[in-house]
């Protein structure tokens, strides 16, 4: 689900409501925000949610021990463990096609042959920000500037919908206090709220979305017509001419 959509439109006017009314109420705001986020995440593709939640899973269970290890070595071997299971999974769906390509195209170069096929994987949206999240909680567990928190928390801080496809990252001691603290919804201060909402929608709407789209497009534009046949047509009776003039000096 994209910011910038009638979908989100929809599903934020559903969520924001039911988010203040039990916002008083952290131990139902929280398995709410959770399952509103993963409804969020799934909306494009509901498998994507299986490898959130196994993230989540796996850097929670590997936090608690390292935080509960009296061992620097086996609280090593378990930083590294998580820290191989993110990399491993950040790496096969962003990196994966590009590592093959460059292997055979290399093999091709030494007259080899590379039985690794190219696969057409699809990249979970905010994969990087939610990735790289679960390591600095398992980093800050490691060096004892964090204890892991509950199940439930570390969800919602890794899963929490406005910034889990946009960002920006951020250090589970900063936020996580606050998923634990109750609000009172009538100390909201509203204006100041929507006025947060209004530039950041802006910022990303007009500045990132808008701005950046015009600019991949115009690039499109100028290499679609440099590599059309009439553009080459063109740059070769040009370099003829410039020949031709060169011939008759």
């Amino acid at each position: 689900m994209l910011f910038p959509t009638a979908t989100f439109a929809i599903f934020f006017l559903i969520v924001l409501p039911l988010s203040w009314l039990t916002m008083p109420w952290p131990h139902r705001w929280r398995p709410f925000i959770i399952a509103a986020s993963y409804v969020f995440y799934s909306w494009w593709d509901w498998r994507f949610v299986l490898l959130l939640a196994g993230c989540t899973i796996w850097n929670q269970v590997l936090a608690v021990r390292i935080w509960r290890s009296d061992s620097t070595s086996q609280r090593r071997a378990l930083l590294w463990l998580a820290l191989a299971g993110n990399l491993a999974v950040l790496g096969y769906f962003k990196y994966y096609d590009f590592f093959v390509t460059s292997t055979d195209n290399m093999a091709s170069w030494v007259g080899l042959e590379a039985p690794m096929s190219v696969k057409s994987i699809v990249l979970p949206v905010g994969i990087s920000f939610y990735t790289f999240m679960a390591i600095s909680y398992v980093v800050d567990a490691y060096r004892g500037e964090f204890e892991p928190t509950t199940l439930e928390k570390f969800a919602v801080y890794l899963s929490f919908f406005p910034h889990l496809v946009a960002g920006p990252i951020v250090r589970p001691a900063e936020l996580i206090p606050q998923i634990d603290k109750p609000r009172d919804p009538r100390r909201v201060d509203t204006s100041r709220a929507f006025y947060l909402i209004a530039t950041g929608l802006f910022k990303k709407v007009v500045i990132a979305n808008y701005l950046a789209s015009s600019i991949v497009d115009e690039v499109f534009a100028i290499t679609t017509f440099l590599n059309s046949p009439a553009a080459s047509t063109r740059a070769a009776r040009s370099t003829s001419s410039r020949r031709g003039c060169s011939r008759r000096w």
